[in-house]
């Protein structure tokens, strides 16, 4: 018999995070135009609120926001499956799958 009433509600991390087309569209909108070196506080600001929200998972916005360079060289090609992925020792890396 469980006696823990908390048996189902794991704290297990989710192992990828998958960009929406909206998000990735809203990305390419607001980018056209302006190129990495071009890229300025608020413009990083205005990509953070993107990311914000679309990404719930605290660690996988921080991930996204420290390499935006990638995730951004990624939208850039045109590639629309996007993910952030994780795995169970904790490494994180963006991928197109």
């Amino acid at each position: 018999m469980i006696n823990n009433p908390d048996w189902q509600n794991t704290k297990v991390k989710p192992y990828l995070h998958q960009l929406s087309l909206e998000c990735i569209e809203e990305i390419a909108v607001f980018m056209e135009g302006i190129t990495t070196d071009e890229m300025d506080c608020d413009t990083c600001l205005i990509l953070q609120e993107i990311l914000c929200d679309e990404i719930e998972d605290e660690e996988f916005f921080e991930f996204a926001v420290d390499n935006l360079d990638n995730l951004l060289s990624y939208i850039a090609k045109g590639n629309l499956n996007i993910r952030i992925h994780r795995d169970i020792t904790g490494e994180m890396w963006i991928g197109v799958g």
